[in-house]
């Protein structure tokens, strides 16, 4: 009689080939490692083991698993092909090009490796290529909509408008109704200034499908992008009214709110999110919007963000890649090293991020860098980002205006939405409230969306002009500020919040230039100046796509809104018993280089705490999660201490000795406030212009000894300063007038200094 008994080996792969069926891929890989174990056949479980470990995120073990099957079976297609998928997904992405072309070639007449290699192309930018692939794939399957969709957006990077529309109408042509490649076909004709005929065609389709409430949604996305916000709320709302769940209605609400009401943005995508479990954009939405939410509770948000990125992972783990800008900044926010290093490499992410077009993201990233190398290749990505933005932007024609050598005034712009009560104004007050009227034109520039406060109100009564247009399409700004024929216009935003840095693409002025809001070159190489000083100025050329609009003395200077924080008298350590070193930094800027330093720095100074000056300091799981990275490096964790608050901070101050920058990317306004308030500041000096902002600060208020070139000076010299206890009370009694003696607090020279170079510098 025949044994029908299972062997060990088939038995695990059994119960994987089940697990994975049924979802659980953490169960089904432990049985398919089992499988291996018991001496299961490769055959049999390389390829499902290694796909299951890839959706869970585990790339490199994918890799790894199928790697030897790979070896034996190099002309077996479907290992070939799965194999270039894995290395995309990893972020290996010249070296899934290679192997997706040998499977290419094993089987040209395979749609697959024609889609998976146009899809790397994408993601590389090499979008005549990818074009290509997508050409090749629609000869295999002529009859693909999502084909004709994807080789229409290469077509519209590369600038062959009509072809992409062409490519976008032969997709809906064979899937009539299709949402997403008629959202395309409505934002491809508004983009190119065809409003009518995308309203057209969005109205034919609305009233062939009235039940159809995507195609409103559609619609009302169109009518935001052509500035009629109003119009666009009424048909969310309207569709919201018979469908409070309805997915995308509530997306576009979001987006559309934005940062102009944040609980409503929440309560959006929460309704998303409730309806909709298993999808990932809303989840991805709801964990970003809360982790942005500083109404009410933001140490609650904080931890609900916190939650959801966890979920996130857990459910989408194949998809981290694709959330790494979002969950970086929450697992940052409360300090979860390991989960961050889980969300993939710089090296890996800054190519996908590229692709995507997505410039705000790396203004998280200016410190997770190591070499110099490194950091050419960062300005590289910003210098590609610009070119790819700028390419659909047809520059303004030139500003025309009289010679300056001809006496007339000088025109100077500053666009930021944080010209209100912001550390942004806290700088740039001196120079839109100091400037000479007689020489000098000051316009301002806003797109802040929520109510002015009585700094912009102040600002706006200071300027020759002051231009406040919230969700204002790019083009309609730019014309708006060209109308004003400035000779520079500075912005002063990056791409934070509700700025439009690519508004500088389109040349509203004589000149383009940079300060304070990002810093690092922003990439468009139509930004023709950065501000920078001596100090500040990187020393490799390289690292600086911009040339230096370079002040004489300091990049900044404080102005009165830093007056009103008393000091206490006395240091912390002679009121409390013992030395309190600290930091009001981002937690984005706390690298584990950075936390080394740290640590380095209480282990040579016993008996010493730290303190965490951040609204941060509120949430449990960053002090959980804080305390826990400490004790990694040999530090008691009671010697933390936490001070969560936001917008009260200054007063805290008076609870720190001494402040220890962040590295490698430092503080700016923070070195400026723990300065202002008695508190000397220790900071590494590197080569980059993230990483000078402090050696700037520290050198025009005298105390450059404080800036250091390596880390183990920044150690000795933070353990010297914590040895001198009379030399601290000195400088806490009297940095305020030591700084008011040097550049860093003579906002009446800085101004000066300003504008005559900005005068120069346009005359020329």
């Amino acid at each position: 009689m025949t044994d029908l008994r299972l062997s060990p080996a088939e038995t695990a792969l059994a119960e994987a080939r089940a697990a994975v069926a049924t979802g659980n891929l953490t169960a089904g890989v432990a049985a398919f490692e089992r499988a291996v174990a018991a001496g299961g056949s490769l055959k049999l479980t390389a390829r499902p083991h290694a796909l299951a470990l890839s959706d869970l995120g585990r790339h490199a073990e994918a890799i790894a698993v199928l790697k030897p099957w790979f070896a034996k079976n190099p002309k077996d297609f479907a290992t070939v092909n799965l194999m270039g998928v894995l290395l995309k997904r990893a972020g290996r992405l010249t070296k899934a090009l290679d192997v997706l072309e040998i499977a290419r070639k094993l089987r040209p007449q395979e749609l697959s490796p024609w889609q998976n290699l146009g899809n790397v192309h994408e993601l590389l930018g090499n979008h005549a290529q990818a074009a290509h692939c997508y050409r090749g794939g629609l000869k295999v399957a002529p009859k693909s909509a999502e084909l004709w969709r994807l080789l229409a957006r290469e077509q519209s990077v590369l600038g062959e408008d009509e072809a992409s529309l062409e490519s976008l109408r032969r997709g809906l042509a064979l899937a009539p109704g299709n949402v997403t490649i008629v959202a395309a076909l409505v934002q491809t004709l508004q983009r190119l200034g065809r409003i009518p005929e995308a309203a057209e065609l969005i109205d034919r389709l609305r009233a062939a499908a009235p039940e159809n409430d995507e195609f409103a949604v559609i619609a009302a996305r169109l009518a935001f992008r052509t500035g009629a916000v109003a119009q666009a709320l009424d048909l969310l709302r309207a569709v919201l009214t018979r469908a409070p769940g309805h997915l995308n209605a509530n997306l576009q609400l979001a987006t559309i709110l934005g940062d102009s009401d944040r609980p409503s943005v929440n309560a959006a995508l929460e309704r998303a999110a409730a309806a909709h479990p298993g999808n990932f954009d809303a989840l991805e939405r709801l964990t970003e919007s809360l982790s942005r939410s500083r109404y009410d509770n933001e140490a609650a948000h904080i931890e609900r963000a916190y939650a959801c990125a966890r979920d996130l992972m857990a459910r989408f783990p194949s998809r981290i890649p694709e959330a790494a800008r979002t969950l970086r900044t929450v697992l940052a926010q409360v300090l979860d090293e390991d989960r961050f290093t889980q969300t993939g490499s710089l090296a890996t992410l800054l190519p996908l991020w590229q692709a995507e077009g997505r410039h705000s993201v790396v203004h998280y990233e200016l410190g997770r860098v190591s070499s110099l190398e490194e950091r050419v290749q960062l300005v590289d990505w910003h210098r590609a980002w610009g070119r790819r933005a700028a390419a659909r932007i047809a520059p303004l024609p030139a500003v025309a205006a009289p010679a300056l050598t001809g006496g007339r005034k000088l025109r100077v712009g500053f666009m930021s939405s944080d010209l209100r009560h912001h550390p942004v104004t806290y700088f740039a007050l001196p120079l839109l409230e100091g400037y000479d009227r007689d020489r000098v034109e000051v316009y301002c520039y806003s797109f802040y969306e929520r109510q002015p406060d009585k700094t912009q109100e102040h600002l706006a009564r200071q300027v020759t002009g002051f231009r406040l247009w919230p969700k204002r399409p790019d083009a309609q700004v730019a014309e708006g500020i060209a109308a004003d024929g400035l000779d520079i216009l500075f912005e002063l935003g990056g791409s934070t919040a509700m700025n439009k840095l690519e508004v500088m693409a389109h040349r509203p002025a004589r000149l383009g230039a940079s300060w304070l809001g990002y810093p690092h070159s922003a990439g468009l190489e139509q930004i023709d100046l950065i501000l920078t000083d001596p100090f500040l100025r990187p020393e490799d050329p390289r690292l600086l796509i911009e040339r230096p609009f370079e002040m004489p003395e300091t990049w900044v200077s404080l102005s009165r809104m830093f007056a009103p924080h008393p000091i206490t008298e006395g240091t912390p350590q002679a009121r409390k018993g013992h030395l309190t070193f600290g930091t009001a930094n981002n937690p984005y800027k706390y690298t584990p280089a950075c936390l080394d330093a740290w640590a380095a720095v209480l282990r040579a100074v016993p008996g010493s705490r730290f303190v965490f000056l951040r609204p941060e300091g509120g949430v449990e799981s960053f002090r959980t999660n804080a305390r826990a990275a400490f004790a990694r490096r040999d530090v008691d964790p009671d010697r933390l201490d936490f001070i969560g608050v936001r917008g009260d901070h200054m007063r805290h101050y008076n609870e720190i000795d001494i402040a220890l920058d962040t590295l490698p990317h430092v503080g700016g306004t923070t070195t400026c406030e723990a300065l202002w308030m008695g508190v000397p500041t220790i900071s590494l000096i590197g080569p980059g212009f993230a990483e000078r902002l402090s050696y700037s600060n520290l050198s025009n208020a005298g105390l450059g000894d404080l800036a250091v070139r390596s880390a183990a000076d920044y150690v000795a010299k933070a353990a010297e300063l914590a040895a001198d206890p009379v030399g601290r009370a000195a400088l806490r009694a009297g940095l305020r007038a030591q700084i008011a003696a040097n550049p860093l607090g003579q906002p009446e020279r800085f101004t000066q200094h300003f504008y005559d170079l900005a005068r120069k510098v346009a005359a020329e």
